[in-house]
């Protein structure tokens, strides 16, 4: 026996309802995960994956008997800081070597004393067995440079400062050595520093630095691979 073949009749205002409810529903749920799909494939590499972590060297203690031997604030013969002492300007200090390049911004003679007529531009270049080295300077416009190119994976050693430097300077330049890196990236921190010759403090030459002044005079700061580029103007006072 044949099953009656049965029909509904739907109301056609009904029908076009319920379809637009449908197509609002799937509408939202498209939505719903395409916004949570870009929220995460937005979010940076860094973020998800790395931390930034900061490198300090606070425990570095100094093994320096006679403190009058410091490197920086004695009368090592070592040192030429004794010499730099009497110029009221600035230098940079290779750390691993100590080798001191004063910034020319200002010309002397042998006993110290500013020479303020002369009008020369000086040039100097030079490899101490660290580093290789150039510097030029004019100081009738206050502007000097230093460019330093450092070996291939080059660290700060830290022996020699322990060894060198009295805690009260040795804390100075560990202070100047702190620097910002991700968590897992390869990077030492830069074995150079900025050094005033008038009060002896010490100044960052770490990358995350790009310029700042050391009393009257702007220091600015570039780093290309294993170049720091090193630019400085004397901004006196006027009169």
């Amino acid at each position: 026996m044949k099953k009656e073949k049965r029909y509904y009749q739907i109301r056609i205002d009904y029908f076009w309802l319920s379809i637009l409810a449908v197509i609002i529903v799937i509408s939202i749920i498209i939505a719903y995960y395409a916004s949570a799909h870009e929220q995460t494939s937005s979010q940076p590499v860094s973020t998800k994956h790395r931390a930034d972590i900061d490198v300090t060297f606070d425990d570095l203690r100094s093994s320096l008997e006679n403190t009058s031997e410091c490197y920086l604030c004695g009368n090592a013969e070592e040192s030429l800081m004794s010499y730099f002492r009497n110029f009221d300007t600035i230098g940079l200090i290779s750390l691993n070597d100590w080798y001191v390049i004063d910034f020319p911004l200002k010309n002397y003679d042998e006993n110290g004393n500013e020479v303020e007529s002369a009008t020369s531009t000086s040039f100097l270049s030079g490899n101490t067995g660290e580093i290789s080295y150039s510097s030029d300077g004019t100081p009738s416009r206050g502007m000097a440079s230093i460019d330093v190119t450092l070996p291939e994976n080059y660290e700060i050693d830290t022996n020699m400062l322990e060894n060198h430097l009295c805690q009260n300077c040795l804390s100075k330049v560990a202070a100047s050595l702190e620097y910002r890196k991700t968590d897992g990236e390869n990077k030492e921190a830069i074995p150079l520093c900025i050094v005033d010759f008038k009060t002896l403090e010490i100044y960052s030459l770490q990358d995350y630095w790009r310029a700042y002044f050391v009393r009257d005079y702007y220091v600015e700061m570039d780093f290309d691979d294993n170049i720091v580029r090193t630019e400085v103007f004397y901004l006196s006072e006027r009169q």
